[in-house]
């Protein structure tokens, strides 16, 4: 039994069975690559709606109550005069009836089809605000734009108030079956006849906006990105390794267990999930970087043993003896690190962490059972860079030796200066700022619309009155008192709601007096109005999307002004406020929508990753001590790992300061390896301690000269690779990019310079 722990054993049966270790391989290989076709990509952004989250139930109830607002936003805009022309309402006109005949249209919003109630004696008349337009002459055109301006529920919400800009709002309700192919079919139609309309009227602005559209371009990015990206990362890395260590063997050995490392975990995310998102892209980018790094530790100590060995066979019996303990270490903490993502709400997130938990463990199967035994085959020319490197990582550890006291205290104050600045990081995600401009003018787009008439995410509010009718005057008063209210912000460029329309009805019925826009006193005639008024509507353009069915509960619709979630966080404080103060108990709901969840979800994120972040540093730390046997040095790499993660935190608020949910996520993701760095080293230092007797200065000398010039290429391959997603179109990745770099090299300074000081500082005293 003592034999299955002992590292030359597993080496030796390794090598002696290599025949049968590569066939392992290969049937891992096969088995687990048969999941690939089971792979689906869904756009869907309810994915990263925090599980459990009250925002993500008040969001998801009202959806229920209510109809969808997932959104499908076409914007014509015009330079000169205003939209109120025979020619562009014409358009609009046209352009709202084809709308109705996209793919899952469920409502259509414009000021053409705008529902415009009028009074003949005592009987409620309503019609659409614009019809044949082509026929109006300038008397009518002008009527209709001055009659547009006491239209609260139309007026800056499907027209702009300066009149350039009008909207058609899809409202869209696919049955979810494949969203991907559904919101393809919906988006590619209304862009069918958009780019006609764009032929025809040159004069005019056309642009493309809402939630369905954002869902839209997702797997269109993915899918454009991946066959540049992937390559992209191996020629960087491959000419990385090819430049550091001049073989081609290692070059084409690190390459190979690239290939099959990535092949099987993607093969594997098939099997056990299958639905990834658009951040997924950075699984096999993360699985290609780590898997370098092993087969860095295996070619690397490789090299150094072919002086003595007189074939490849011994020495790769060597590196694996040396290698085969820290890398199974390090695959299993690197995977604690990234199964601790687990804790997150975030599904894509958790298939994140899975997906790389898995590759990391497969990339260490393949370099002890089917790199090394390939390698055995053969007798690779030892390059001439390697005694270099050995002699330049002595120097290094010599001078980290000779300057232990003072870095023992230069390091950590260092450190403590930079996570200073840790409180200049703000958490903010939009998600119309997902899309580099370099792919996509949507955010750009959503700009323009967002100067002219409004943000195209809407924040809803649901008011309910248990005991009677949303038609109670009672309760509309209120739901009129909380409408003007939010309408009086400067936020708020819109409010949508049923009291507006009913103090527009009692307006109406009484010859247009403006004495009476207001709220019906009398339960009956308001109950009356509602009735008649929903009657009157047309087919699409019920209330159903504003009232429940059991017609206690109403929706409010306020339209903000384009804001960051820090900006939004504060407003949302303050209406919950003024609701707490001013409204009765339990009528108001909180905000919903994307706007609201994305605000908060970087908050929840953090956390959660905060949460993860100990637990997993917990379970390392626990792994280290067990597989060590020792728990002071177990105790030890708690700040070597987590230190980094503070610096870079404290350089990020220095250098950008906004944090996303994946800057958030290289929390747990750096953590996984960067703890692969103390590992290394402090396997061969004691190694040097305890089999070796060497001295503290002996064994930190000693684990330069193995594993120093390792990790300073296994840093340099990690933040190439890393930065390769710089090249993407998803921005919030290139964030997660440069953080985790900044953390790799944080990390690797520490280990080097820090890292030393604290164990020889540590065994000195021990040993007195």
């Amino acid at each position: 039994m003592r034999k299955m722990f002992d590292a030359s054993w597993i080496a030796e049966t390794i090598i002696r069975h290599r025949l049968w270790c590569i066939a392992f391989s290969l049937i891992v290989l096969l088995g687990l690559g048969l999941g690939l076709p089971n792979l689906r990509f869904s756009p869907d952004m309810e994915q990263f709606f925090p599980e459990n989250d009250p925002n993500t139930e008040t969001h998801f109830e009202i959806e229920e109550t209510y109809s969808t607002m997932d959104n499908l936003v076409i914007a014509i805009g015009v330079e000169d005069g205003t939209v109120f022309t025979p020619r562009t309402l014409d358009l609009i006109e046209e352009l709202t009836e084809k709308s109705w005949r996209v793919p899952y249209s469920l409502r259509i919003d414009s000021i053409t089809n705008y529902s415009y109630v009028f009074a003949i004696n005592d009987d409620l008349f309503v019609e659409p605000f614009i019809e044949n337009a082509i026929s109006y002459d300038r008397e009518i055109i002008d009527q209709k734009e001055t009659a547009i301006e006491s239209e609260e529920l139309a007026y800056g919400a499907v027209i702009s108030r300066d009149k350039k800009t009008a909207v058609i709002n899809i409202v869209l309700d696919p049955p979810r079956d494949d969203i991907e192919k559904e919101y393809k079919e919906s988006v590619e139609y209304a862009m069918s006849f958009l780019r006609e309309a764009e032929d025809s009227y040159p004069e005019i602005e056309f642009k493309i906006s809402g939630i369905v559209y954002v869902e839209y371009l997702s797997p269109i990015l993915i899918k454009s990105q991946v066959p540049f990206l992937i390559p992209a990362l191996l020629v960087v890395i491959l000419l990385t390794l090819y430049l550091l260590l001049r073989s081609v063997v290692a070059v084409a050995g690190s390459f190979f267990v690239i290939v099959v490392s990535v092949i099987s975990s993607m093969g594997a995310v098939g099997i056990i999930g299958g639905t990834v998102s658009q951040p997924f892209i950075m699984v096999p980018i993360l699985i290609a970087t780590l898997a370098v790094a092993d087969c860095v530790h295996l070619f690397l100590l490789y090299f150094q043993h072919l002086d003595s060995a007189g074939s490849g066979k011994p020495a790769i019996l060597e590196s694996l003896t040396l290698n085969l303990q820290p890398l199974f270490l390090t695959s299993i903490t690197t995977a604690i690190g990234f199964l601790s993502l687990n804790l997150t709400p975030i599904v894509p997130l958790q298939m994140i962490g899975n997906g790389i938990a898995v590759g990391v463990t497969l990339a260490f199967v393949f370099t002890i059972f089917l790199l090394a035994p390939l390698v055995s085959f053969v007798r690779i020319t030892k390059p001439k860079q390697v005694d270099t490197y050995k002699i330049l990582s002595n120097k290094l550890g010599r001078f980290s030796l000779n300057n232990h006291k003072r870095l023992f205290f230069i390091i950590p104050v260092a450190s403590c200066l930079l996570m200073i600045f840790i409180p200049l990081n703000q958490i903010n995600d939009n998600p119309l700022k997902f899309y580099s401009e370099r792919y996509s003018s949507l955010a750009a787009d959503t700009a323009w619309l967002s100067e002219r008439l409004g943000a195209t995410f809407p924040v809803s509010y649901e008011l309910t009155n248990p005991n009677e009718s949303v038609s109670d005057p009672q309760f509309l008063l209120q739901l009129d008192k909380f409408s003007e209210w939010l309408a009086s912000n400067n936020e708020v460029l819109h409010v949508y709601s049923l009291s507006r329309i009913m103090k527009n009805l009692n307006r109406t019925l009484h010859g247009g007096d403006q004495e009476w826009y207001a709220v019906p006193e009398e339960s009956d005639l308001s109950a009356q109005y509602l009735f008649f008024y929903e009657m009157s509507l047309p087919f699409g353009l019920d209330l159903n999307n504003s009232i429940s069915q059991d017609k206690k509960s109403t929706k409010v619709v306020a339209s903000l002004i384009e804001m960051g979630a820090k900006d939004y966080r504060e407003f949302d404080e303050k209406v919950n406020e003024y609701i707490q103060a001013n409204m009765p108990r339990g009528m108001v709901s909180t905000g919903s929508g994307m706007r609201t969840i994305f605000a908060f979800m970087g908050n929840v994120i953090a956390t959660q990753l905060f949460y993860a972040l100990g637990i997993g540093l917990v379970l390392i730390t626990v792994t280290i001590t067990l597989f060590f046997r020792s728990l002071r040095y177990g105790s030890i790499t708690v700040l070597t790992n987590l230190l980094p993660i503070g610096v870079a935190f404290g350089i990020w608020g220095l250098v950008s300061g906004e944090v996303n949910m994946l800057v958030s996520l290289g929390m747990g993701t750096t953590l996984g390896i960067i703890v692969d760095f103390t590992v290394h080293f402090l396997s061969k230092y004691l190694l040097a301690r305890r089999e070796k007797n060497l001295t503290p200065e002996e064994s930190v000398l000693y684990a330069f000269e193995t594993v120093g010039f390792a990790l300073i290429i296994t840093t340099l391959s990690l933040c190439f690779g890393f930065l390769v997603l710089l090249l993407a179109f998803f921005e919030p990745l290139h964030g997660f990019a440069l953080f985790s770099s900044i953390a790799f090299v944080s990390a690797l300074l520490i280990d080097l310079f820090l890292f030393p000081a604290l164990l020889m500082k540590w065994d000195k005293q021990h040993a007195t």
